[in-house]
């Protein structure tokens, strides 16, 4: 895989060029992705289309939305769908452009009828066209989402007429153009061969039957749709059978087709400028690969007014930063749970983009087998906990930091906060942000179902920031056992319960990264927070008075930060506390004689 921008200078939009071996490709595929939740869960099966794709020959580009993932722009700029429809185009644009053979698109969900959007009216401008669960019309993808919502939060349609969903709000304007979206519009073929993948059961929408009655359409029934999209992103499960059948359809035209030799090198680009800021200067990116594995990340930084920016080629970057000075720390954010490097909601995203123009740097992470990272040989994708999360950690550091990995902010929501807090303890970094931090969690490496490659009921001694190190006690009955009665014991119980019985409490790690020299902002929802301190509130509050650490609660915080009102809470704190602990001590040492 290689990453890449691409697109306009101005505003580019970000891919993975999926490369055939031997950089011999038949033909290309585009990979238009859903959007919201729905392409969270979906990423990993996109990711291994396009892999079994440039397997049989075929050069396929997956890739973000104006406004979405690492693309230029922000969800809430105008004309939203216009612009998806347009980043499509582009997409189309960048894979005929290396002149191959048979063109293929693969639309999943809502991007099904945004591809056929950007595809236009007769003639067809592709050879094979595969809707994948098609959505009939975005009014129905708005539908589902939002009832979704409602049923998971209570949420209710705004007065204005926007839209919540799990992780993005369409306002009014977006929410009208998406109605007016449908599969149903246009007349004439959409290509010269159309697979259309529809879930066991469903007749699909009338228009729609209608619209694709004819000889080139091909109707499968496909099954595990549900267990892809259906569910939160840490339960899907790739459907296999699915991808199969998609590499082999598209595949079979392509297979007797001669095979061209491409220069992915010259197409795209590693690093761009990825906005402006008030005063002249440039927001620029950068993809990277860090450690012996090749994890993957973007780096963000900010760079003055009149400074001359070069957004192609590779190596490392030149010229001067705009940062707070010598002293300033990296900011390295880390996967939420199997979210990628993108946040919850794009969150890692706008907050790199605004914290780079207070003077950070800034990089998003994926651990191994997270996002796009690779795969280190063991554990599954997506394996949540992993104890080689914490050598990627300082793979990162030392990577990023080779002159002082200490010099760093981690920054984790979740699972991420937990690595962000193990991180701080064995790397002595100047700083912690951990948003609802799981630290009463049960490693993996000691549970009855533990991966066979780790050693059952031995702690893994890289861990500092988890509980249970005594075996002994994993032989007593724990809250698993007892369930609602443990978790409705009085704080003196718990008091007693940390100290011989389960598992040592959170108020002891988050003592241990303070005395390794980090300051500590937690923020937590009420249930989150009451689990941190449950039985150790004394040695919170001294924890507090010491002055190294912080911990704000938010009463009702939705656990992933999906929900919008939360969420901007959250970021509201965590700018507040780079600013107050960092940026002005910095800035004040800069001005003193």
């Amino acid at each position: 895989m290689k990453p890449l921008w691409f697109g306009p200078v101005s505003r580019p939009l970000f891919g993975w060029l999926h490369i055939p071996e031997g950089d011999r490709a038949k033909g290309c595929v585009l990979l238009s992705p859903t959007l919201g939740i729905e392409a969270v869960g979906a990423r990993y099966a996109y990711r291994m289309l396009g892999d079994r794709l440039a397997g049989a020959g075929l050069l396929t580009l997956r890739f973000d939305y104006d406004g979405t993932g690492d693309s230029a722009g922000m969800p809430d700029d105008p004309d939203r769908v216009r612009a998806w429809v347009e980043s499509t185009r582009v997409g189309l644009d960048l894979l005929r452009s290396f002149k191959l053979g048979r063109t293929g698109a693969v639309g999943m969900r809502v991007g099904a009828p945004l591809l056929v959007e950007a595809l236009g009216s007769s003639p067809p401008e592709i050879d094979d066209l595969v809707l994948w669960d098609p959505c009939p019309s975005g009014r129905a993808f708005l539908r589902e989402q939002s009832a979704l919502w409602a049923f998971t939060l209570g949420a209710t349609r705004a007065d204005d007429g926007s839209v919540e969903t799990p992780g993005l709000i369409f306002d009014p304007e977006t929410v009208a153009q998406l109605s007016e979206l449908t599969l149903a519009s246009g007349d004439g073929q959409l290509a010269d061969r159309v697979l259309l993948l529809m879930r066991a059961g469903r007749k699909g929408d009338r228009r729609l039957n209608e619209r694709l009655t004819m000889p080139n359409v091909e109707r499968r029934q496909i099954a595990g749709q549900e267990d892809l999209i259906d569910v939160e992103p840490g339960y899907a499960v790739v459907p296999v059978d699915t991808i199969d059948m998609i590499v082999d359809w598209l595949g079979e035209r392509a297979a007797s087709g001669p095979a061209k030799l491409i220069d992915a090198g010259v197409v795209g680009r590693n690093r761009v400028i990825i906005g402006s800021t008030a005063e002249g200067g440039t927001i620029e990116e950068e993809a990277l690969s860090l450690g012996p594995l090749g994890l993957f990340g973007i780096m963000t930084r900010c760079r003055g007014a009149g400074e001359e920016v070069t957004v192609s080629g590779a190596g490392p970057v030149q010229g001067n930063d705009r940062h707070l000075g010598t002293e300033a720390p990296t900011i390295l954010f880390l996967n939420a749970g199997v979210l990628d490097h993108v946040g919850p909601a794009r969150l890692w995203v706008h907050l790199a983009r605004t914290w780079a123009e207070l003077g950070f740097r800034v990089v998003r992470l994926d651990l191994n087998g997270m996002g796009d990272s690779p795969v280190r040989p063991g554990p599954a994708v997506d394996y949540i906990y992993a104890p080689d999360a914490l050598d990627d950690v300082h793979a990162a550091l030392r990577d990023v930091l080779p002159d002082d990995p200490s010099n760093a902010i981690l920054v984790g929501l979740c699972s991420g906060a937990y690595h962000a807090i193990e991180g701080a303890i064995a790397h002595r970094v100047r700083g912690v942000c951990a948003v609802n931090p799981a630290l009463t969690f049960s490693p993996p490496e000691v549970r009855v179902n533990a991966p066979l490659d780790l050693q059952v009921g031995k702690l893994d001694t890289r861990r500092q920031a988890t509980g249970a190190k005594r075996n002994w006690t994993r032989l007593l009955p724990g809250r698993s056992v007892l369930g609602p009665m443990v978790e409705r014991m009085p704080d003196p119980a718990w008091w007693l319960l940390n100290r011989v019985v389960v598992e040592s409490p959170p108020v002891r790690t988050l003592t241990k990264a303070t005395e390794a020299g980090a300051k500590v902002l937690v923020i937590a929802g009420t249930d989150e927070a009451r689990e941190l301190s449950r039985g150790e509130g004394r040695s919170m509050n001294r924890l507090e008075r010491a002055g190294r650490f912080h911990m704000e609660v938010i009463a009702g915080l939705e656990h992933t930060l999906l929900e919008q009102r939360g969420r901007a809470q959250v970021v509201g704190l965590l700018t507040d506390f780079l600013r107050g602990e960092f940026v002005a001590p910095i800035a004040q040492a800069q001005s003193a004689p």
